[in-house]
This record gives C-alpha cells, structure tokens and sequence, in this order.
C-alpha cells in the first residue's frame, strides 16, 4: 500500500489503461457464454420456424412463441442480443487495443535505453567485466595496482578505450541480429540491445485482426439474413429485392448400398428479373450456390402430408375375381375390376400416428406412411387405412378381402437456407491479419539486454526473453566473445 494516496501498487500499475484485464475476461466470458447459448439454441428451435409458426404455436402455446419470436432463438447469431454482446466486446476490445497499442508500437521499432548505469541482479542472467588492464592496471603483484584495489582506487578507462570497448560489444549483439544503441555522457556509456522486435509488432496485428473480425460479425449480425424456404418441384423461391427468383427444377435423395441417406440435391434455375436464366445449379449439402452476395445451402427436407404424385395398391376382390394393381392420383377414382365399386386415394400422412385429435402425421420423415382408402359402391362409402410398411395392420374392408399398400411417390419439399452476410469479407481479412500476427507472435523472440560502461566494469544484465534456456546459452556465448575481446585489447 501506498502510504501517501492509500492506493495499492496494482491501482497505481493500472493508472492510465482505458480497461481493466478484469473487465476484459470479463466480456470475454460473456461473448464465449453468448456463442454456446446461441448453438445450443439452434438445436432446441429449428430455423424454420417462422415458416412453420402455426405448427409451433400448437405446440408450445402463444406465450412461448412470442418470447421465442422476440429474442429470435430460432436464429440467435442475427437477433439484437447477440449483436449487442458483440458489441460490448468490440468496445472493449477497441479500449485495450487503444491503450496497450503505443507501447506494443514503440516497442517494435526501437530499443529503450536504460537511465542509469545496470546492475546484476539475481532474476535476470548477466556479467561484470572489470577493465582495471584497459585503465592501466598492472598484474595484480604490482604495488600500484594491490594497493589500488585494495584501498578502492578508482581508476577510469580513457574516453578512446570506451569507444573501443563499446564497438567489441556493438558488434557481438549485431552480428547475432540484435538492433543497438547508446548514449554517452562523458566517459561512461548506457546501451540497450533489443532481438526479435516484430513480435510486438505481431500482438498489435493479432489484435487488430480480432477486432476487424468483430466489426465483420457486428456488421453480418445486424445487417446479413438467414432463413430457410421450402419449394417443391416448379416452385419459384424470391432470391433477393430485386426481382430475382430461384426456380426448384427437381429434387434427388441419395442412397447408400445400406439404404442410409447419402445426400439431398436440388436441382436449381436463378433468374433474374426479366424470367432470363442467370445461372443453374445443383445445390448439395456442403457445396451451395453463391450468387451475388448470397449463398443458397441445402438444409433440410420434408414430405408433405396429404400431397402425392402417384400411389399403388394391390386389390383382392372376394371369390374368384383375380387381384389388381391400380394406380391412384389425387382427385381421381378409379374402378375396382370384376366389381361395382369405385377407390379414391384420400389423405397421405407420411409419419402416422393417431392423437386425441385423429391421425396426423408427426414429422415430414417416411416412418410410418399410411394412405386413406375411400371406397363406393351400391352398399355406401366406406373410408380406412393402409400402411406401407405394415400391411396387416391396416383396415379390413367388408366388401374386398383386402388392400395392401404397395409403393408411393411422394411430394418433397426441399428445405434451403438463403444467407447473407455482408460483414464476411471482413471476417476474412480479420482472419488473415490474425494469422500474420499470430506467426509474427510466435516466430520471435522478444530479447532485450541493457548494459553500462561507467569506467571501472563493463556490466552487461538480461532484461526480458521467452525462451529462457536459448537465450541463456547465447548470453553465455556472447560472454565469452566480449570478454576476450577486451582481453586482447588489454594486452595491445
């Protein structure tokens, strides 16, 4: 504690940072917790859902879904919350960029000199030379020089043997690529040695980078789009403002050997304003199409329900009539042969299940397809089920000896999801500077040595340096070199 102000030496360090590193973690904590909400958002509310708002409202009532719709946690990186944390973050960010930046700056282009003659200390490497040869010292048998030492004589090197000794040490740290300089005030000199100068010039690169980077993600949080449409075959989807539209030509679902999903394709038309094709394209999960700031992913699909192009069922008409295949469409009835009675395909659920309210079907999936069979004849309607992959199952029909379910042709709706971002190229830049400064960061070795002459010892001390152990080996080098150095200026 500071006795005078009563403020501690950590409150006095801190004087004049625009931000505490407590704050900073701080927002960092908060933006790190935001992303997680954010993608574990994602996985309770899917992005459909305002396309989907009726089913969702059922679901989860009004008042879930109005919340759900106002904080946008159907798509939380573009709602008003997010952006605001990224926001937050940017501040600060800017704050301790602002504060730090003139020293990570000075520090990268030039060395600091000392202000008073150096000393060796205990945490840093270094060594003292003695120059008593240089300034006329005898052997140590020699009266003048035992008596000198022995009383504290100060004898004083001449101003030429200064000059001399400083360029022995000059050129030991130069030719290892350290940056010099020095100061004289009479016959006693200060000189700093400073290595690996553009690591600090990579921190403020680094930090630069992250902070474009933010300003990318304000940008494409505030600004850019992301939402998912669904089209069947012929549907024309709005592209962009402008008039230009995206034509759904067909849609393919991929098996592997197994029967597993392999893949989704949509088969696409862009065109412009005019009804003229601007481009086509077969939009794969990972591999969308980019057209003109937008980019168009394959997301999702799904079966609708009651919407089929063509189903089969096989007919057993009682007695001795033969069985038959008929082929039904929506809309359309059909004869049964050998009888007097007419089918009708009614309602198609892809994923049957029977609530309190009746048959629905509970996801767009081929999990349990059921078809409505809607039969007429001189004895009245009847109406039942069939199930694709449980024929036994279904309804027994009084007049035929059964119906079975044979195949199905679907209507598929593809799910894409249109996304701009116009903060991205931002981001990418953000990115490259990062790396540069990243490599900049760790690729060098920040060293500075700071030494004296003051005429009586050459003190040479290590002021900072990451790697420890290296840079004690070449300290011990450079050692050698300066102290023979002056032995053979000595002895000249």
């Amino acid at each position: 504690m500071d006795e005078g102000n009563g403020k501690t030496r950590e409150e006095n360090r801190g004087r004049g940072h625009l931000i505490s590193q407590r704050t900073a973690a701080v927002t960092i904590s908060i933006l790190l917790g935001a992303c997680a909400a954010g993608w574990i958002m994602t996985e309770f509310f899917p992005p459909d859902l305002p396309y989907r708002r009726e089913f969702f409202r059922k679901r989860w009532g009004d008042t879930a879904l109005s919340w759900i719709e106002t904080l946008k946690l159907y798509d939380p990186f573009h709602s008003f919350w997010f952006s605001g944390v990224l926001a937050l973050f940017f501040v600060v960010l800017l704050l301790c960029l602002i504060t730090r930046c003139k020293g990570m700056i000075s520090k990268s282009f030039r060395a600091t000199l000392p202000r008073k003659p150096v000393k060796v200390g205990q945490d840093h490497p270094g060594f003292e030379i003695p120059l008593g040869e240089a300034a006329g010292w005898k052997d140590e048998r020699d009266p003048v020089t035992h008596y000198g030492r022995k009383f504290g004589r100060a004898a004083s090197i001449s101003g030429e043997a200064v000059g001399g000794i400083l360029g022995i040490v000059k050129k030991a740290f130069i030719f290892r690529g350290y940056s010099f300089t020095s100061r004289r005030d009479g016959d006693s000199v200060v000189f700093a040695a400073v290595s690996g100068r553009w690591r600090y010039l990579g921190n403020f690169i680094f930090h630069a980078g992250l902070l474009v980077i933010t300003i990318g993600g304000v940008v494409g949080s505030r600004l850019g789009s992301s939402e998912i449409l669904y089209g069947k075959r012929g549907d024309t989807l709005s592209f962009s403002g402008d008039g230009t539209t995206l034509r759904i030509d067909g849609f393919r679902i991929l098996m592997t050997g197994r029967m597993q999903v392999r893949d989704y394709i949509t088969m696409v038309t862009v065109l412009d304003s005019s009804g003229a094709t601007a481009a086509a394209a077969e939009i794969k999960v990972n591999h969308p199409l980019r057209y003109e700031g937008t980019s168009v992913y394959q997301s999702s699909y799904y079966l609708a329900e009651d919407e089929f192009e063509w189903a089969r069922i096989m007919v057993f008409p009682p007695d001795t009539v033969a069985p038959a295949m008929l082929t039904l469409t929506q809309g359309l009835t059909e004869p049964v042969p050998g009888t007097e009675l007419t089918v009708t395909a009614g309602r198609f659920l892809p994923d049957f299940r029977m609530t309190e309210g009746g048959p629905r079907s509970v996801s767009g999936a081929m999990n349990n397809p059921a078809l409505e069979i809607i039969l007429d004849g001189p004895g009245g309607r009847m109406s039942g089920w069939t199930f694709l992959l449980f024929p036994d199952f279904g309804t027994k029909f009084r007049r035929l000896d059964s119906i079975k379910f044979e195949d199905i042709e679907p209507v598929y709706y593809s799910g894409l999801e249109f996304t701009r971002n116009p903060g991205a190229p931002l981001f990418l830049a953000g990115m490259i500077l990062g790396v540069v400064g990243l490599f900049l960061l760790y690729m060098f070795d920040y060293r500075v040595v700071h030494g004296s002459i003051d005429g009586t010892k050459l003190t040479v001390t290590a002021v900072t340096a990451r790697w420890k152990i290296s840079f004690a080996d070449q300290f011990e080098k450079i050692e050698r070199e300066i102290t023979g150095a002056i032995e053979k200026m000595s002895a000249n």
